[in-house]
């Protein structure tokens, strides 16, 4: 298997091979992580195609260190795009709402953040309050609002109860809450 360095070694030589090993390598991973915020398929693999296109039109200039960190942040925002325009036609529940409700305590919403900058400040925020936590904390938390993975999932992967999983992310949030405020965020 080709690793990251070498694929984004292809894409720096305009050799489209790079596309073919990056959906080799990780288009699987790609499509769970967008099929989890839209929850449906077709849609998914709507995402992944533009997700490779994207990638091919940014490398170069950009260089990624980890190509899944990479495309993962594309296609998490391209499926959130997607589900907003969707939803905006037809106003259906989604499995992305859901998330979005588990931690609409711990962010800021929409009408109070004015600018790009608040918004890379919160993100920043965030992880450190994860740098901070232990490491099933951070596990946790990255699998179910970063990759929009089921509880059941999350307990299977970690082998832990689902109630586990259930009591942790939500002492999680419950801390994060509180970082965010002693840090001056208004909730």
């Amino acid at each position: 298997m080709y690793t990251d360095n070498a694929i984004v070694a292809l894409f720096w030589e305009r050799n489209e091979d790079g596309i073919d090993l990056l959906h080799k390598k990780y288009g699987q991973n790609l499509t769970h992580i967008s099929y989890r915020i839209l929850n449906n398929i077709s849609d998914a693999e709507e995402c992944v195609n533009e997700t490779y296109l994207r990638t091919w039109n940014s490398i170069p200039p950009a260089r990624p260190n980890s190509l899944l960190a990479y495309t993962g942040k594309i296609i998490r925002n391209l499926s959130i795009d997607y589900l907003k325009k969707k939803l905006s036609k037809k106003r259906e529940c989604d499995n992305f709402s859901l998330l979005l409700s588990e931690l609409e305590d711990c962010i800021i919403s929409d009408n109070n953040v004015e600018t790009e900058v608040e918004y890379k400040e919160l993100s920043h925020a965030i992880s450190v309050f994860l740098k901070e936590q232990n490491r099933e904390y951070r596990y946790y938390f990255i699998e179910r609002y970063w990759y929009a993975k089921s509880i059941k999932e999350i307990a299977e992967k970690y082998h832990a109860t689902e109630k586990r999983v259930e009591s942790v992310l939500y002492r999680c949030r419950k801390k994060l809450r509180l970082f965010l405020v002693e840090r001056g965020y208004s909730l």
